[in-house]
């Protein structure tokens, strides 16, 4: 028993170690400028803004976009929900300050049967111009050369889509701590990295490029959008016609403070993800964060002192692979962050776990959706308005 258990702990402390080298390489890579030249002229991009409410120094996030070193036209759309929304003052702003680049406001309500951010997205397609089109939130920090290393991978016909994960920075609360951990391990230590391996593991949706044609042909993002997931599900479609996928650089999020909820939701919407493929990946995502807790559960029950004190032993590594989490995404080490890495695991496997019950709900930026396995929306409530949704595209459904 101890030798089995010594070897699992040995492969999963291997990933562990693997999951730190591979993120402090990519990000050296995104912090290594190139510079945009004349293959670059005859390449123009559309960039759409899904938008709602006003995200923490959203300013400086859309200052990034603003100060590309891109050589080749590009066209903004900033695109909402609701024409009081507060962050269209600002976006206006920016376009009085910047009047000789191209960008443009349009407000649509929700379209029935998709997403808050599906819907934005959709609507800004209506308007792009150009036949590459970039996606990005506006809870984003991007570096000058974003767009190059975004666009250039696009020439090979051969890739379907270029897609980042998300470095999330800042907070001192434990609930913002929390979810800037969940989101970082999730989305940068977990998804990029299974990526980069060639894994189907789907895209994510803070910033993505497609060319046009490809994503017309697919269906359009109308495919999608009755998903919460639709980013995921967008990524493994195209990797299952034989597309590649291939992994843009590192974004940043800054963050202040979060709702505790926040954690929450975002945790439901990644379980509820896994569920669609229960048989393999929701027991394989237990077994990667519960593994040294499972051997914990076993030496108790029968009371092997020597098993009990290697699960202990693993555990003490977990809390220096969090910490070194924390050191390699850039952000300060506090006492808190001593338990996360703990914590998550915990929090993570009782969310997978959460995920089997039917119709579970997520509430994302102000609406409630009730869904089912793969995030598909079955109903949504935006207040107390119930907006049953029966157009899930069978697209998605196949």
């Amino acid at each position: 028993m101890m030798y089995f258990a010594a070897a699992i702990g040995a492969v999963f402390c291997a990933f562990w170690i693997l999951q730190i080298v591979f993120v402090k390489l990519h990000l050296n890579w995104t912090n290594k400028l190139i510079e945009s030249d004349e293959r670059d002229e005859a390449v123009p991009v559309s960039v759409i803004h899904p938008i709602k409410d006003l995200d923490f120094e959203m300013e400086k996030n859309l200052e990034s976009w603003m100060n590309q070193n891109y050589r080749g036209k590009v066209q903004h759309i900033f695109s909402f929900q609701d024409p009081d929304d507060p962050a269209i003052k600002v976006v206006e702003e920016f376009i009085k300050k910047y009047p000789d680049m191209d960008m443009t406001i349009t407000v649509n309500p929700v379209m029935e049967g998709l997403n808050g951010k599906s819907s934005n997205m959709v609507n800004g397609m209506k308007l792009a111009k150009y036949d590459i089109v970039l996606f990005g939130d506006s809870d984003i920090r991007i570096k000058p050369d974003f767009i190059v290393k975004m666009v250039r991978p696009l020439k090979d016909e051969k890739v379907g889509i270029v897609t980042c994960g998300q470095i999330n920075i800042g907070g001192k609360d434990f609930w913002t701590r929390f979810f800037t951990f969940v989101q970082n391990s999730e989305t940068d230590f977990i998804w990029a990295l299974f990526t980069k391996l060639g894994i189907d593991v789907g895209a994510t949706g803070a910033a993505f490029a497609m060319r046009k044609d490809l994503l017309q042909k697919i269906g359009g993002l109308e495919a999608f959008g009755g998903s919460l997931l639709e980013d995921l599900h967008l990524g493994s479609t195209l990797y299952k016609m034989g597309y590649k996928l291939v992994l843009g650089p590192f974004l940043e999020c800054h963050v202040d403070k979060l709702a505790r909820e926040k954690s929450f939701n975002y945790a439901k919407r990644i379980a509820i993800g896994i569920k669609t493929h229960i048989a393999v990946e929701l027991p394989a995502f237990i077994l990667i964060l519960f593994w040294y807790w499972i051997m914990f559960i076993v030496g108790a029950i029968f009371l092997d002192i020597n098993l009990i004190c290697l699960s202990f032993f693993f555990m003490v590594l977990r809390v220096i692979h969090g910490v070194a989490m924390r050191v390699v995404t850039n952000n300060k080490v506090l006492p808190v962050d001593f338990l996360m890495g703990l914590f998550f695991d915990l929090f993570g496997t009782f969310f997978l776990l959460y995920a089997l019950f039917d119709k579970p709900e997520v509430t994302w930026r102000g609406i409630t959706y009730e869904v089912r396995a793969g995030g598909y929306i079955e109903e949504i409530r935006i207040g107390e308005e119930v907006v049953e949704s029966d157009t899930i595209n069978e697209f998605i459904d196949e």
